[in-house]
């Protein structure tokens, strides 16, 4: 997966995550949409939270050579 590059986006996104103890999936889901975040992008993040994209510079999978 690449990297994120639409940090308003992730920004929202990683907001929905961190309410989410607190509000229902489908309270997440309707916030995503109203503001705007893609439903394929906001089903990803929700139902799959580990499996979210690295921040622009952060380096994934580093292999020393």
């Amino acid at each position: 997966m690449t990297p994120r590059t639409d940090t308003i986006t992730a920004s929202r996104v990683d907001l929905a995550l961190t309410l989410l103890p607190e509000i229902t999936w489908l309270e997440a889901s309707t916030m995503l949409a109203l503001s705007g975040v893609p439903a394929e992008v906001a089903a990803r993040v929700l139902a799959l939270p580990g499996a979210r994209r690295a921040p622009v510079g952060v380096v994934v999978g580093f292999q020393q050579c």
